[in-house]
């Protein structure tokens, strides 16, 4: 029996040997790993962000692992980011090795060397669940080192401005300095205008040339200063230092770039103006400048002087500048002088001492006489298909006499067909006519056609000179010009950002129907309907077509309008551009609401203005201060609204005055401050407006053909219009509405055209007096229509007056600027005269019957 026992316990120490092997490898089951950083270089600094760490990692065991899951752990100097990075392998085999790659951040600041960046494993191994932690060894080495020198281009001279300083940046680490931002700072004697510089990358072992701008005190002194900079990287401050030598050898001076000058003048002649374009050369700012010019004999400065004085102010080096004089020219020949100039440049040294250098120059006039060649037609009106006989009037008004002119015509809308004979001489006031032959093909019918004339001649002292002349003559239509479609939007004003209705107003000026009206519509905004079509417009009507319009942005647009329509049987096409302006209207987040009492103001001039400030609550609001503040060219002459309080719901008038200079949209933006319920609050508002060209326009001449209006004849009148006002009046039609008696001959409405600003013009309309029309004034309305720089349609009114007689003796014409302002004519005053007249006999007999 005890040799049985003995087996079995000899037989279970063996199985149990059998165990022994399988319990050790779970528990002695290990990982090896190895890194190695994933860079350009094999080295990471402190500091660096999102760097790439391969850890090479190796299972020994006996048996396959499962379910394995790597993470970091979150320690540092590496800082896996983001935390999340974790690996799940769903088994490992032994002796195999295994790449993972994590990205993290260099904890900045720490002293180089190699550490520990650890991994937590966890498995299964023979189903159970292990656990263990991966030691890997990563080197941080790597290192940025930075210097800076400084290089200028010439000499560096006290008082200079804007200097260019080529800073060159070495890196002499072992790594790539990404991200470096330059912080300089300004010493004496450098003020440096450029305060930062940011680097992308400066690799290791390499440089990089950037350039600041730096200006130089006006005091600094002779001598090498050292300047500290700072760079930035990684987390790291850097201090970098750079050297700048001011010197003192300073040579001043400029230089003509007009070392002479050409006058088109001669003996006696007074006030002759002269320019001279100079260039200051430097090296260094000038604080001021004094130029002297003596004048030779037979030439004196306005006052009877020798000398020409001129001052000027700062200068920069290579600044070109002109001076401007005039001088008087007595009894010399025409030909070539010689003016010297001395000039004081004023520049200031180290510690503000002011020196004085002195510069001698001179440049060369030569006077010309005065050729001046005009060339004008005879008449200014062409005929289509064809050949017209022009008379040119080739006319020298100067007062030197030019010789040898040859004439050459060119165009390349019509056909030349004669050579033109050339001019021996032309004396001072002297005219020739040259004849031109032309044809003009009729596809210019109603269209300008430009002439190039060009002359070759010698001037007063035989030299060769050239003269160009652009003419313009106008080809009578074979159809009427007019343009008798108007389009505007109302309202032209939308709100950026959402859809608004308006409607395109369409306004026929004749007065005749348009039949089959196409309306094509193409914008840089949307519109919801690109396409309309009409079967006719009256004569004077409007049609009113919605669209809808959406615009992104503030800001002025516009809308492309294309009408193909038939008057009579005549197909005729227009292209008509209407504006659309988008602005921001406030909405605001405060009670306070401000705003223009006018939607349009006008430009060029000082308007009085309305600014409406609104409470929209019923709550009182205390101590309300607005601060306005313009943009772009807009003045307005109230900066601050101050006021004590503003009752629930009240609304005050605030007058101001307005200046702009630009038509479209203006804006001023109001800070606000105000207490509510005891609390300051603050907020901001923009006043949007329009502004737009005033128009005035005044009849500043009529004249009649025949010279008298009689009745049952036909007189024909034509006025001369200015437009005194600061913008144009596009697309300007004047239509008369002839009174009982006068019938207009033909259209009522004519088409001007565009009348700028401070242009003038004319229309002519003919009448017929009826026989039965009474003698009298008549006065004629006249309605002006056109639309403003921004794309308003304005009305306006005006008028002349017919004088009308039974025989050809008493024919008058006046003119008043507006329907409502009122006139005398003639008739009007020989009344008055003869009221007088009457008066003062009475007062005379009643006087003698007293006595």
């Amino acid at each position: 029996m005890s040799k049985i026992f003995s087996i079995i316990t000899i037989s279970l120490f063996l199985v149990s040997l059998l165990f022994i092997p399988l319990t050790s490898s779970a528990t002695q089951s290990s990982f090896s790993a190895s890194s190695q950083w994933l860079s350009s270089t094999p080295y990471v600094t402190p500091g660096e962000r999102l760097v790439q760490l391969q850890v090479n990692l190796v299972y020994h065991g006996n048996g396959n692992i499962t379910n394995v899951e790597i993470s970091p752990i979150e320690s540092g100097p590496f800082i896996v980011y983001p935390s999340t990075q974790t690996y799940i392998l769903p088994s490992m085999f032994p002796n195999q090795q295994y790449s993972l790659v994590f990205i993290g951040n260099i904890t900045p600041n720490i002293p180089l060397g190699v550490y520990n960046f650890y991994l937590q494993a966890t498995y299964l191994e023979n189903g159970a669940e292990q656990s263990q932690i991966i030691t890997v060894q990563i080197p941080i080495l790597g290192y940025v080192q930075l210097s800076a020198i400084a290089q200028t281009s010439g000499t560096v001279f006290p008082g200079e401005q804007y200097v260019p300083i080529n800073l060159v940046i070495y890196n002499t680490g072992t790594v790539t300095a990404n991200n470096v931002a330059l912080f300089l700072n300004s010493t004496y004697p450098l003020q440096f205008i450029t305060k930062e510089i940011n680097i992308p990358i400066i690799s290791a072992g390499s440089s990089l040339n950037v350039q600041a701008i730096a200006n130089i005190y006006n005091n600094a002194t002779i001598g090498t200063y050292k300047i500290p900079l700072t760079a930035f990287v990684y987390g790291t401050y850097h201090s970098l230092n750079v050297t700048i030598t001011i010197n003192s050898n300073q040579t001043v001076g400029g230089k003509l770039i007009t070392p002479y000058v050409i006058l088109p003048a001669g003996s006696y002649q007074l006030g002759v103006p002269i320019t001279l374009q100079l260039i200051y050369t430097g090296p260094i700012s000038v604080s001021s400048y004094s130029i002297q010019l003596i004048l030779p004999n037979g030439f004196t400065n306005i006052t009877g002087g020798n000398s020409v004085y001129i001052n000027g102010g700062p200068l920069q080096p290579y600044e070109e500048f002109t001076v401007s004089f005039t001088i008087n020219i007595r009894n010399v020949s025409l030909g070539a002088y010689t003016i010297p100039l001395k000039i004081i440049w004023s520049t200031i040294e180290g510690n503000g001492v002011v020196v004085n250098t002195l510069q001698y120059m001179s440049f060369t006039m030569f006077l010309m006489g005065q050729p001046n060649i005009e060339v004008y037609p005879e008449t200014s009106l062409l005929y289509p298909g064809e050949v017209n006989n022009i008379t040119l009037v080739i006319l020298n008004l100067g007062s030197g006499s030019i010789y040898n002119l040859s004439l050459s015509v060119s165009s390349q809308q019509v056909s030349i067909l004669n050579n033109l004979p050339k001019i021996q001489s032309l004396s001072p006031t002297q005219s020739v006519k040259i004849p031109l032959e032309v044809y003009v093909p009729s596809t210019y019918q109603g269209a300008p056609v430009q002439f190039t004339i060009s002359i070759s001649y010698l001037n007063s002292v035989y030299q060769q000179s050239q003269y160009q002349q652009q003419i313009g003559l106008y080809v009578s239509p074979l159809i009427s010009p007019n343009t008798p479609i108007i389009a505007s939007l109302n309202p032209g004003i939308i709100s950026p950002n959402s859809f608004t209705t308006t409607y395109l107003v369409l306004t026929n000026s004749l007065n005749t129907t348009l039949y089959n009206l196409s309306i094509t519509l193409s914008s840089p905004v949307y519109v919801n309907a690109t396409a309309f079509n009409l079967p006719s417009l009256k004569p004077t009507s409007k049609y009113e077509l919605p669209i809808t319009v959406y615009a992104q942005g503030s800001g002025s647009y516009s809308i492309s309008i294309s009408i193909v329509y038939y008057q009579g049987n005549i197909e005729r096409q227009e292209q008509i551009t209407v504006p659309v302006y988008v602005i921001q209207i406030n909405s605001p987040t405060i009670p306070i609401l401000i705003q223009f009492n006018s939607s349009t103001l006008l430009t060029g001039q000082v308007e009085d203005a309305t600014i409406i400030i609104q409470n929209t609550v019923n709550q009182p609001l205390y101590n309300v201060t607005i601060s306005l503040a313009s943009q772009g060219t807009l003045y307005i002459n109230t900066t601050t609204i101050t006021l004590p309080s503003l009752q629930p719901l009240q609304r005050l008038d605030i007058p101001v005055k307005v200046y702009t200079q630009s038509a479209g949209i203006i804006s001023i933006s109001a800070s606000i401050s105000y207490y509510q319920a005891g609390q300051l609050k603050q907020a901001q508002e923009v006043i949007n407006s329009l502004a737009a060209g005033s128009v005035n326009i005044i009849i500043t001449g009529v004249s009649s053909v025949p010279t008298v209006a009689v009745r049952g004849g036909i007189v024909s009148v034509t006025a001369t219009i200015y437009n005194f006002g600061t913008g144009p009046a596009n697309g300007l039609t004047v239509t008369v509405f002839p009174p009982r008696g006068v019938v207009v001959i033909g259209q009522n409405t004519y088409y001007v055209g565009n009348l700028g600003s401070d242009t003038s013009s004319t229309f002519t309309f003919a009448f017929r007096i009826l026989n039965s029309t009474k003698p009298g004034s008549y006065v004629i309305p006249i309605e002006y229509t056109y639309t403003n720089d921004i794309g308003q349609v304005i009305h306006s009114n005006s008028s002349i007056t017919l004088q009308v007689s039974n025989s050809s003796s008493s024919f008058f014409i006046s003119f008043s600027r507006s329907s409502n302002n009122s006139h005398i004519s003639l008739i009007d005053i020989l009344g008055i005269i003869i009221v007088i007249i009457v008066v003062v006999v009475l007062v005379i007999v009643l006087l003698r019957k007293r006595r």
